[in-house]
């Protein structure tokens, strides 16, 4: 069984917001248009997975990106 409460596994805005270097505003600005890493409600509060956090981040990561050569 693991060590883990599932409570340490759901983050609020704050400790969402410090994790992925962003500020609450830039998640409620994100939840407002729909874009964003996914959250849950729990009655009024929000709520952040950690694991949907770190796959959201890896699923928008960009590798080897083309670079348009000047001219």
């Amino acid at each position: 069984m693991s060590s883990a409460s599932p409570n340490h596994e759901w983050m609020s805005e704050d400790e969402a917001a410090a994790f992925v270097g962003k500020t609450i505003r830039t998640l409620r600005q994100w939840r407002q248009k729909r874009e964003g890493p996914p959250y849950a409600f729990f009655g009024r509060t929000v709520r952040y997975h950690r694991g949907a956090l770190v796959e959201f981040y890896k699923s928008n990561q960009i590798i080897n990106p083309v670079r348009k050569r000047r001219t």
